[in-house]
């Protein structure tokens, strides 16, 4: 900066401040299929290969998710679907955990269903995904029974 004869600056250089976002880090506790969406969201804003997902996705794993990680091959390490479908299975984020989940929730909060249902958003899309890909039940029959949901028969 330069100052005039006056003590005043003749012309002000403004800095790049420019934030620049970057990827999310996995905290323990946190939901992982929430937290796969929004790293996958991220990564696409950012303009990120795939083909980075699975090693850039590998250094931003905590806790379990980062034990879960050592564990598994280096094949799997190295596919981004592999590790992400691996992480899922672990954490018991599928079509049948999601069910069971589902099957064992509480209705709270005043007794009202928006909240029990908006808590399995995530649920629901896998067990959506998982008929529409299969075209069946999206869980083995011995988990399939015929006890109403949440207590509600069907009428």
């Amino acid at each position: 900066m330069h100052l005039t004869a006056q003590g005043k600056p003749d012309a002000v250089i403004i800095l790049d401040v420019t934030v620049h976002p970057t990827l999310p880090v996995y905290q323990e506790g946190e939901d992982v299929a929430t937290y796969l969406t929004r790293f996958e969201r991220v990564a696409l804003l950012l303009q990120l290969e795939p083909s980075t997902y699975a090693v850039r996705l590998g250094c931003l794993l905590m806790g379990k998710a980062a034990d879960l990680y050592v564990s598994l091959s280096p094949e799997t390490t190295n596919d981004y679907d592999a590790l992400k479908k691996s992480l899922l299975t672990g954490f018991k984020k599928t079509a049948v955990g999601y069910r069971l989940d589902f099957r064992n929730a509480k209705i709270r909060d005043g007794g009202k269903l928006f909240p029990v249902f908006s808590s399995f958003n995530p649920s629901i899309s896998e067990l959506v995904r998982g008929f529409r890909s299969s075209g069946k039940l999206p869980f083995p029959k011995e988990v399939h029974d015929t006890r109403p949901v949440l207590g509600f028969a069907e009428s």
